[in-house]
């Protein structure tokens, strides 16, 4: 799962680390609605948020919800520095040790919520900021590993995306049902584009893993509490012992002379 990247990436490849961190990112965003009071997977929500305590003047709010966007920032970024660089050898392990990066900062999460255990709004805000690094490490990795096909902490895009290959569908099925019953049933000049079945399993994986993992993620929240971050921390270690234990793939030699003409 972790040998090919970007162009060199299987669909079934793309399909497994889809539901794999998609199941993730819906789980750790559920649990952290649950317990704080605040969705963390996705930095939309806290740029209204701040725009909303700058207007009203909440000061404290502002900086709070800033901060929660530089936390996710700054998994981001970290994330990509060491999966670009060469510090740590081979690319596949760089996967593991970003893997095992927001697998800690779940585990810190769990921490800082089991023995302080306050209510002050502020102080959640630091939990807050915590799984946002956590999440903008994620988005990193499986955007640097499947080379910006697959997002695993939003559904946003995931969902106009699947709207976009629903139509193509609906007109691909309408424009063949018109030729058999030598019927026009469709308006307007343009051809029907035959929709990519592929992306729609994508689509689909990480739509249905999200979900999965968000109503996984409010149960466990509700019943384990703080507890409730131990298994998505436990499965991302799991991915990170694969990624440690996989060889990276030969890059390919450059064509020779010959072959380009």
């Amino acid at each position: 799962m972790f040998r090919a990247q970007g162009p060199d990436r299987s669909d079934r490849l793309n399909r497994q680390l889809a539901g794999y961190l998609a199941l993730v990112g819906g789980y750790v965003n559920s649990v952290g609605f649950v317990l704080i009071g605040t969705f963390t997977s996705h930095a939309t929500g806290n740029v209204g948020r701040f725009a909303n305590d700058v207007a009203t003047a909440q000061l404290h709010a502002a900086v709070a919800a800033l901060a929660m966007l530089l936390a996710f920032f700054g998994g981001a970024f970290a994330s990509s520095m060491l999966l670009e660089s060469n510090f740590v050898g081979q690319t596949t392990r760089a996967y593991g040790f970003a893997l095992t990066s927001e697998a800690c900062l779940l585990a810190l999460f769990t921490v800082e919520s089991a023995v302080v255990g306050a209510e002050h709004p502020r102080w959640r805000d630091t939990e807050a900021a915590v799984l946002c690094a956590a999440m903008g490490v994620q988005n990193s990795l499986v955007t640097r590993l499947s080379g910006a096909v697959v997002r695993t902490t939003h559904l946003t895009g995931v969902l106009t995306d699947l709207g976009i290959e629903g139509a193509r569908w609906f007109r691909w099925w309408r424009s063949r049902l018109s030729e058999r019953l030598h019927t026009k049933l469709s308006l307007g000049r343009n051809p029907a584009e035959r929709p990519s079945a592929p992306k729609v399993a994508l689509l689909g994986t990480i739509a249905g893993a999200f979900l999965l993992g968000a109503v996984l993620g409010s149960l466990a929240g509700v019943t384990l509490r703080h507890v409730a971050m131990v298994p998505p921390a436990a499965a991302l270690l799991v991915g990170a012992v694969y990624a440690f234990r996989t060889r990276e793939a030969p890059s390919l030699p450059p064509p020779s002379p010959a072959s380009r003409r």
